[in-house]
């Protein structure tokens, strides 16, 4: 009888170590899955922020606050657990993008604010570092 239960034993620890493994790998996949929808996410709407923007907005500014917004994205969960990336935050601008964009089109005081609020939510203060 303990022989048996020490086969069961066996095999119970095998297959537990087998999922383990597969759970680790599944873990990293859906990070890098995660990663490249942020970066896909982060180049769709800078380009159309570049082609939508209006006279009085800095095309340089979009380039650079969405490569920082990027750049810590692409850091996460670290970026996060540092406090570098607030995702409240990330998330009042794309409500305020929304809102301000229920028109169709954007004005530069909204791009302009859009861009703060995304610099604030990386811990950029005051625009270009």
């Amino acid at each position: 009888m303990t022989d048996q239960r020490k086969t069961w034993k066996r095999h119970i620890v095998k297959s537990l170590t087998i999922l383990l493994i597969f759970m680790v790998c599944l873990a990293v996949l859906q990070w890098f899955i995660i990663r490249e929808l942020f970066s896909f996410g982060a180049d769709m709407v800078k380009d159309a922020l570049i082609q939508q923007a209006p006279e009085g907005v800095d095309r340089y500014n979009i380039e650079a606050t969405f490569d920082r917004v990027k750049t810590a994205g692409m850091q996460l969960p670290f970026s996060f657990l540092t406090g570098r990336i607030s995702l409240r935050k990330i998330r009042a601008v794309g409500r305020y993008a929304i809102e301000a964009n229920d028109d169709g089109s954007w004005d530069a005081d909204e791009i302009n604010t859009l861009l703060r609020m995304m610099d604030a939510s990386v811990g950029v203060k005051g625009g270009i570092e």
